[in-house]
C-alpha cells in the first residue's frame, strides 16, 4: 500500500509552480490533500485537474492564526510558501526577501509543531550555498561562509529556516526533512519580466521582438535546470525516505551555460535572435550544479524530463498567455 494512502497532507504554496505538481502527485497516490495559498504568485488553474479532490484555502500564511488552523489534524506538511523572485529584484530587496521568507517559515514551522504534525518538509533552496561552493555542490557547503551576494537576503532566510526546522526536530516530536531544490522551471512558472527566473525571462524577451536582447552577465555562467514536476516528485520521495534535519539536494549535474540556454530557447522558438551579454550586470554563481549522491541513494530517483522538452512546453505556455508586441518573423535568414 502507498505510504500516502489516506494520509492527511498540507501543502503550503500548493498553487505555485512546484506545489501544484506536488499536489497532483499526492492526490494520485491517495493522500487527503489540503492546499494553502494566497495566490500572490500561484494560480488556481494549476490545480484544475485535482481541484475536486482537495481542500483549498486562499489564506495569508503571514498570519500565524491561519497557519495554526490549516495545520490542525495534518500528518505531513510540505512548506513551499515563499516569496520567490528573479535576480533583478533580489539584489535590491535583500531586507524584504529576508523578512518575508523568515515570517513564512517560522509561522508554518511553529504552527505545525504546535499541532503535533508528525512529518514536516522544509523546502529550502540552492541559494543557501556560498559563491565559491564546490561544483557539483555537496550539502555540507550549505553552512559555510555566506550565501551568494545576489541572493543573500533570500539565502540567509532559507538558512535560518533550515536551522529552525532542525531545532524543532531536536526539541519536539515533529521530524523535519530539509530539501534544497536547484533551479526549477516549468510551464507553470510566471513570466512577469520584473520578477521571473532566467528561462521565462529569456522567453519573454525573445517574444517581445527585440534584437539583440540584453542578457545579464557574460553568458558563461553555468546552471542546471530541473523541471518542477521532477522537483515535486523528489520532494515527495524525500518526505518518505530522508533523515530528519539532514539537508538533501534535488537536482542533477548536467550543466548548461546561459549562452547555450539562450541558443536552445531561440532555436526552439524558431527565431535567429542575437544576444548582448552585459558583463557589467550581476550574474550570480559562476557555476551551480547539485551533488545528488545523497538524493539518489535515498530515493533511487533521477529527473526524467529532458530540458529541451520542458523548454518547449514552457514556450507553448507563454504563447497561450500573451501576445508578442510585433508579428514573429525570423529576423535573419537561417543558413
Amino acid at each position: 500500500m502507498s505510504f500516502w494512502k489516506d494520509k492527511k497532507v498540507l501543502v503550503t504554496g500548493g498553487a505555485g509552480m512546484v506545489g501544484s505538481y506536488l499536489t497532483e502527485w499526492l492526490v494520485r497516490d491517495g493522500a487527503q490533500v489540503t492546499v494553502a495559498d494566497n495566490l500572490s504568485s500561484g494560480k488556481l488553474e494549476y490545480l484544475k485537474a485535482v481541484l475536486d479532490d482537495i481542500s483549498f484555502h486562499p489564506i495569508d500564511l503571514a498570519d500565524l492564526a491561519n497557519c495554526e488552523r490549516v495545520c490542525q489534524g495534518q500528518e505531513v506538511v510540505f512548506n513551499l510558501a515563499a516569496k520567490v523572485t528573479g535576480i533583478g529584484f533580489n539584489i535590491t530587496h535583500h531586507a524584504e526577501m529576508f523578512e518575508s521568507n523568515m515570517l513564512l517559515q517560522q509561522n508554518v514551522i511553529h504552527a505545525a509543531a504546535g499541532q503535533r504534525v508528525k512529518r514536516f518538509v522544509q523546502v529550502s533552496t540552492a541559494c543557501v550555498y556560498p559563491h565559491d561552493a564546490a561544483v557539483p555542490t555537496p550539502e555540507s557547503e550549505g553552512t559555510r561562509g555566506e550565501p551568494e551576494p545576489t541572493n543573500r537576503g533570500y539565502g540567509w532566510a532559507k538558512r535560518m529556516g533550515e536551522r529552525l526546522a532542525e531545532y524543532y526536530t531536536r526539541e519536539t516530536e515533529m521530524e523535519a526533512v530539509i530539501v534544497r531544490p536547484f533551479n526549477a522551471y516549468s510551464p507553470r512558472d510566471h513570466f512577469d519580466p520584473e520578477m521571473c527566473h532566467v528561462i521565462p525571462a529569456l522567453i519573454h524577451k525573445i517574444f517581445e521582438g527585440n534584437n539583440p536582447i540584453e542578457i545579464w552577465g557574460s553568458g558563461n555562467q553555468s546552471r542546471v535546470f530541473v523541471h518542477a514536476k521532477d522537483v515535486a516528485r523528489g520532494m515527495q520521495l524525500l518526505a518518505e525516505h530522508a533523515q530528519p534535519a539532514d539537508p538533501v539536494n534535488i537536482g542533477h549535474e548536467q550543466m548548461i551555460t546561459i549562452r547555450e540556454l539562450f541558443e536552445l530557447i531561440s532555436d526552439t522558438i524558431g527565431l535567429n535572435v542575437r544576444a548582448f551579454f552585459d558583463s557589467s550586470k550581476p550574474e550570480g554563481y559562476p557555476k551551480r550544479a547539485a551533488d545528488t549522491t545523497k538524493f539518489r541513494t535515498l530515493t533511487g530517483y533521477s529527473p526524467v524530463i529532458p530540458l529541451r522538452k520542458g523548454i518547449a512546453e514552457t514556450i507553448a505556455a507563454y504563447q497561450t498567455q500573451r501576445r508578442p508586441r510585433r508579428p514573429l518573423q525570423p529576423l535573419f535568414p537561417r543558413l
